[in-house]
């Protein structure tokens, strides 16, 4: 069934065009500029001189056109580019000249440093000669290394990794650099389809920071569709060997853990070593594919999710930073269509599901404490990749994880062991058909999650099983300029009837809501399924106008969050955006853009939940400086999630608007400010204001300091819920307790950057934050579909104020209703997260790195309202301590 769906895609993206269209075959101008490689026996010494012979013999690519500010337009600098290869790597010579060569931008940052002020040049291959994707090299005068890697032929992922070297000189005539890039980081076939050597796209650009400008070898216009379908060609690659096959990268990793003396127990002790030995190993397979296997992957350097205080019933989303998982992620991305907007689309693969926190911890009043690892051990994992030379772009993923315990400390003084995760295996497979020179695609998806049936508790809190598999389509004409694409895919969840009742009751879910005619809930079901489809057409490209309409639907009982991150279901939406841009420079500014989105919801029985309406837009100015303006408009709606399993509530009309300035990026000091402000028809207002501070004292230092708070009164903050069968049969035998809040923040994120050459570096980061919640209020919602309340001990019932802040609640007075108890809610919440990072890379790819990194955290049961000074508190505050030193070699070619 799915092959027959899967052929009917491709007939569909071949066909899915407008007459006259369906004959193009690229969607570069038919005229590709073209450079001629010289092989070479002696190889150049990579030191930026450009002194060697092959630098005097090779052909030159130079006559750079400007991209912006000024479109088309010759470049203002002369650049020269020379490329040559021998059996083991690929060698690029570049001159740029510059008439002013003491006004260089020559910032000396760490390795992928985007935000440094500096001149830069990029050169970027196409060895898979599809026009979709390309392996970006960038350089600074400094030597400063950044790589990327460009995918669907303008999505830049800047977290991939090569290993390469590179050389940069700065002299009278403007500057150099000789990179020299090993074939192994490339993906290529030696033939095409007829035996002749297969020519690669390639392309160089040239950024003159102190102009704003940027050009290019082959013309890529700002307005134009797409990045790597305009590459020009690398001809002469005739002597081209089969790239070393293997690449192994072990590391060695000795820890040592400090606990304060707060947190030592009888299972936590003041401190613990350990040592730790894995590595990667990369094998490359015939058809351009690389298989990577992680063994006992190390995460230790991976910088500590901000702090976060979460009063909502819905899971923090934080991205994805261990190197492993980065690594060709887009070869997994399924699930987005090509559109401007979309509305709360699920994540099918959100990688940071494997290893994630141990979800089963016991707790409870008879425990005193308990020792668990912060993420679960990963045993192993296995990637395979890649894009053949017949379109097909192929990703497949295994990871297994061990089971995880937690130690338990009762409050009788015995110890026991449980199981906080069970033994689970993780499999994602992507493969995706490119047709018409890359104008169209097809392709499918499977995500499977297998866990090892453990003791009762957790057989009834997680899923046995859980899969999603769908398909995907698209298809361009036009030059890419327009595109309609599209997605189907289903779920499939198993497992006990208490694991499958606690799906139901996610609050992205509530299927048990009392109102929702068109959901039923099951305590009796042992399997949960669904489905999701999304349809977009887009305008992505082209001088002015752009635009999208986007279609999604979500059933009820879809599912993904075992493999992917899923905000709700149940629902459909109709999102559609136009924007109307000048990418180029005008006698009004650098650049602008104006947006307009509109967004409509309802769930599945009809109900309208979302209107949205946004304006917003940008500009450059020709000082440099960059402001943007957005202000939202959102009528009253239905809200089916306020009660958290209950039935519907309104939604109050709301507004917003911010304003954002930030200064010249071509200063030493660039400051930047935000201001927003967003309120409601029911008394709710929120504040949030964030500076920024960036100052590059010398060329080898930056100091960054963004100082962040915020102040929101809310009016419908959840407290709890209970039975109460004197309820009314729509609120379903339950009594729904809400409250004003009062929460205040303050955060200060602070790094300091000493780069003392592009292979060594130092970096510290530091974040106080600080949360606070008053509660006051109390009330119980009275009214389904309207915003109704009635405040206990005012409009209904009795409330009394405990010795110990809690409150006891009479719903009825005298009345037959039975009192009950709200435990207090006040807060203060104050932490302090830190790491110190010196990494030398000692040769390209491997390192030795020594990090200490800290983390402090203190909640207290009481609203303090100087929220600064508690954010400077946390500095004093007990922490805990870990100091580690890795060790990690890459042997290859």
């Amino acid at each position: 069934m799915t092959g027959r769906v899967l052929r009917a895609l491709v007939a569909l993206a071949t066909a899915a065009l407008p007459r006259g269209a369906a004959m193009a075959q690229s969607t570069a101008p038919s005229a590709r500029p073209t450079l001629r490689a010289e092989w070479v026996v002696a190889p150049p010494t990579i030191d930026g001189r450009l002194d060697e012979p092959i630098w005097r013999t090779a052909a030159i690519a130079s006559g750079f056109v400007q991209r912006t500010p000024r479109g088309g337009a010759m470049a203002s600098q002369r650049t020269e580019v020379r490329v040559a290869y021998d059996r083991h790597t690929i060698y690029v010579g570049v001159r740029n000249f510059d008439t002013a060569p003491d006004s260089i931008a020559q910032q000396l940052g760490r390795r992928d440093s985007d935000e440094i002020y500096s001149d830069w040049f990029s050169v970027g291959f196409d060895s898979y000669a599809d026009r979709r994707t390309a392996f970006v090299f960038r350089v600074n005068p400094r030597g400063v290394l950044r790589d990327a890697y460009l995918s669907n032929d303008e999505s830049e992922d800047p977290l991939w990794d090569a290993v390469w070297d590179v050389a940069a000189r700065i002299d009278r005539a403007g500057w150099t650099a000789e990179f020299a890039i090993p074939l192994s980081q490339l993906r290529y076939d030696l033939r095409g389809e007829q035996g002749a050597a297969r020519a690669w796209g390639i392309n160089f650009s040239r950024d003159i920071a102190r102009h704003g400008e940027t050009s290019l070898w082959a013309p890529t216009p700002a307005d134009a569709p797409g990045i790597v379908s305009r590459f020009g060609e690398l001809a002469g690659l005739d002597s081209l060997r089969a790239a070393p096959r293997l690449e192994v990268t072990p590391y060695v990793r000795v820890q040592r853990e400090a606990q304060p003396a707060a947190l030592q127990n009888a299972l936590i002790g003041a401190g613990a070593s350990s040592l730790a030995v894995g590595g990667d190993v990369r094998v490359k397979l015939p058809q351009s594919l690389t298989l990577t296997a992680s063994i006992n992957p190390d995460f230790g350097q991976v910088e500590a999710d901000p702090a976060v205080v979460n009063l909502s019933a819905f899971e923090v989303f934080f991205p994805e930073r261990r190197p492993f998982f980065l690594e060709n992620a887009d070869v997994f991305a399924f699930g987005s269509t090509r559109t401007w907007s979309a509305n709360d689309s699920p994540t099918f693969f959100y990688t940071r599901r494997i290893g994630r926190p141990p979800q089963g911890v016991p707790s409870g009043p008879d425990i005193e404490g308990t020792r668990v690892a912060k993420h679960t051990p990963i045993l192993g994992a296995l990637k395979l990749s890649g894009t053949t030379s017949r379109g097909w772009q192929v990703g497949s993923l295994n990871a297994t994880t061990a089971r995880a315990t937690a130690d338990v400390l009762t409050l009788d003084g015995r110890v026991t062991r449980e199981t906080a995760e069970p033994f689970t295996n993780y499999h994602v497979s992507r493969v995706r058909k490119l047709l018409r020179g890359g104008n169209a695609g097809v392709g499918a998806f499977v995500s499977d999650v297998r866990r090892q049936r453990s003791d009762a508790a957790l057989s009834d809190a997680l899923p046995s099983s859980a899969t999603v598999a769908g398909l995907d389509w698209e298809s361009a004409w036009q030059s890419r300029r327009y595109t309609v694409s599209g997605v189907l895919a289903a779920s499939r969840a198993r497992g006990t009837p208490g694991a499958i009742a606690l799906l139901q009751r996610e609050n992205y879910r509530s299927v048990q809501r009392p109102d929702a005619q068109h959901l039923q809930f099951d305590s009796t079901r042992t399997s949960l399924g669904g489905h999701y489809v999304a349809l977009s057409v887009a305008k992505t490209a082209g001088e002015r106008v752009l635009g999208s309409v986007t279609y999604e639907e979500t059933s009820a009982g879809f599912e993904t969050n075992d493999m992917g991150y899923q905000f709700r279901s149940d629902f459909r939406s109709l999102s559609s955006v136009i924007t109307y841009r000048n990418p180029v420079q005008s006698r009004w500014a650098r650049e602008y853009e104006f947006n307009v989105y509109h967004t409509l919801s309802d769930n599945l029985a009809g109900d309208r939940i979302e209107h949205r309406v946004a304006l917003i837009g940008s500009t450059v100015l020709h000082n440099f400086w960059n402001v943007s303006v957005s202000g939202t408009v959102s009528p009253a709606t239905l809200n089916d999630r306020l009660l958290r399993g209950g039935p519907l509530a309104l939604r109050p009309a709301s507004r917003a608007l911010e304003v954002s300035v930030t200064s010249d990026d071509r200063r030493s000091l660039i400051l930047s400010a935000t201001a927003g402000h967003r309120r409601d028809a029911s008394g709710q207002r929120a504040y949030t204001m964030e500076g920024s501070l960036d100052w590059r004292p010398v060329p080898q230092a930056r100091v960054s300091v963004t100082p962040a708070y915020g102040q929101d009164a809310t009016t419908d903050q959840a407290v709890q819920s209970g039975s109460d069968p004197l309820a009314l049969p729509v609120f379903d035998g339950r009594r729904y307790v809400f409250a004003n809040v009062r929460q205040r923040e303050a955060r200060l994120d602070t790094r300091v950057d000493w780069t003392f050459s592009p292979w060594l570096s130092l970096q510290l980061f530091l974040q106080p934050f600080a949360s606070s919640g008053s509660f006051s209020r109390f009330k119980e919602f009275t009214t389904p579909r309207r915003f109704a309340f009635a405040e206990y001990g005012r409009a209904r019932g009795t409330e009394s104020v405990q010795s110990n802040g809690d409150r006891l609640i009479d719903p009825d007075g005298m009345g037959p209703a039975a009192p009950f108890l709200i435990p207090m809610q006040d807060f203060t919440v104050r932490s302090l997260r830190g790491n110190v990072v010196l990494r030398w890379e000692y040769q390209p790819g491997s390192t030795l790195s020594g990090v200490w990194s800290q983390q402090r955290e203190q909640t207290v049961d009481l609203a303090q309202d100087d929220i600064v000074a508690q954010a400077r508190r946390a500095l004093g505050d007990p922490g805990q301590h870990v100091f580690l030193v890795k060790f990690s070699r890459w042997i290859g070619r």
